[in-house]
């Protein structure tokens, strides 16, 4: 296998945060790993499951990646509290792997809340969005 298709998959975990990658195709098995330690002791981040009442839905991360509000930095944000969404609507982006998918409203409602930040990493299942 070549150095340089060795280094980009080497690229590939730390911008997708893995620790873990194995690819095995006709030029042969790879198995690449990297032990995430630090060095300072970080308390480890918490998830904050707001209570929910009746009324309120929560929108949650269909995979893990990066999140971001708007569809090019210098664009507005999809959605900010108090606008309406439809089922269907884009309302973010989430990079994984270099590719930008769009996170859609699963039913319809008004934004309660945004709970994560512009640029931060999401986790599977992690909630994004209240609804009312």
């Amino acid at each position: 296998m070549e150095l340089d298709k060795v280094q980009k998959m080497i690229e590939l975990m730390n911008k997708a945060g893995l620790s873990h990658l194995e690819i095995d195709d006709k030029e042969g098995h790879i198995v690449l790993e990297r032990n995430i330690t630090s060095s300072e002791n970080v308390a480890p981040r918490q998830t904050i499951s707001p209570e929910l009442t009746s009324e309120e839905k929560t929108i949650t991360a269909p995979f893990v990646g990066t999140f971001y509000s708007s569809e090019q930095p210098d664009k507005a944000p999809l959605v900010k509290p108090g606008d309406k969404v439809t089922k269907g609507q884009s309302i973010a982006i989430i990079e994984a792997m270099k590719m930008m998918n769009e996170v859609k409203a699963d039913r319809d409602g008004v934004v309660d809340k945004i709970l994560v930040s512009n640029g931060d990493p999401v986790e599977y299942d992690q909630p994004l969005f209240m609804l009312k």
